[in-house]
């Protein structure tokens, strides 16, 4: 059984191959991720594809076929993944972080996601309140995430207030879990998430010495990360030399 935070693949390992291809899903599992995080958009034709930005050369991914998009990337060298073969591909063998990262596929990601994962091993996270609410309204057993720090230099007064103090915003979105940028780790933002049973993801924590310290606090949850084997290795480290608050952190698995 495995001790301490959560490791989770950002896009799975992009230090060794193409960020949301199967090749660094399966990457990232061989290193020792617990979880691997994915983009999910939605092309012209309603296919469900794993891909982070909104365009590809030029060209909104929701505007373009899943056959056009397919003869674009494969000239790149690489090739888009459906939902779909992504799901298969894991069977279950890793856990799942799925951003959706526009909103009105929300119930059919769902859907998908439930015909071939159990709902206990993944969850499904969005900058979108709309999109977390959509989903526990249809879903309510799944476990969903408001991530925090879009755009986060520079950032509105008002926004920078709604990110530091996020609890109205989660309870309003019905999300389980807060998933904060690192940047937004200050003025008391893990006691506040802590005080409502708010379990912590930190994103995207790619720096040894910062990835050293969140593993040590045992108020963060998992921390999503570009390099998982470099957190692997840290966290093992630290198991073998300290206790990580496995009594606290009980608390907290319940609720995920």
């Amino acid at each position: 059984m495995k001790t301490g935070q959560l490791i989770i693949a950002h896009r799975g390992a992009l230090g060794y191959a193409k960020e949301n291809t199967i090749e660094s899903f399966e990457k990232a599992m061989n290193l020792g991720a617990d979880m691997i995080e994915f983009d999910v958009r939605r092309t012209k034709d309603h296919a469900l594809v794993v891909y982070h930005d909104e365009r590809i050369q030029g060209h909104f991914v929701k505007d373009l076929t899943f056959g056009a998009i397919r003869q674009i990337t494969r000239t790149q060298g690489f090739q888009i993944p459906t939902v779909e073969e992504v799901l298969k591909w894991s069977g279950g063998k890793i856990r799942l972080d799925v951003e959706l990262k526009e909103e009105g596929y929300e119930e059919e990601t769902a859907e998908l996601l439930t015909r071939y994962v159990k709902e206990d091993q993944f969850v499904i996270t969005s900058f979108n309140d709309a999109s977390l609410r959509a989903v526990k309204e249809r879903f309510p057993d799944i476990k969903t995430g408001l991530i925090l720090g879009k755009g986060i230099f520079p950032y509105h007064l008002l926004i920078r207030l709604q990110e530091l103090f996020p609890m109205r915003r989660c309870k309003s979105a019905k999300a389980d879990f807060l998933v904060a940028h690192w940047k937004l780790l200050r003025l008391g933002f893990l006691e506040r998430a802590k005080r409502n049973r708010r379990p912590v993801f930190v994103w995207t924590v790619n720096d040894e010495m910062r990835m050293g310290r969140l593993l040590q606090d045992r108020r963060v949850y998992a921390i999503i990360t570009d390099k998982p084997d470099l957190a692997v290795s840290l966290r093992k480290k630290l198991s073998s030399s300290e206790s990580l608050g496995k009594d606290e952190r009980a608390g907290y698995q319940a609720t995920l």
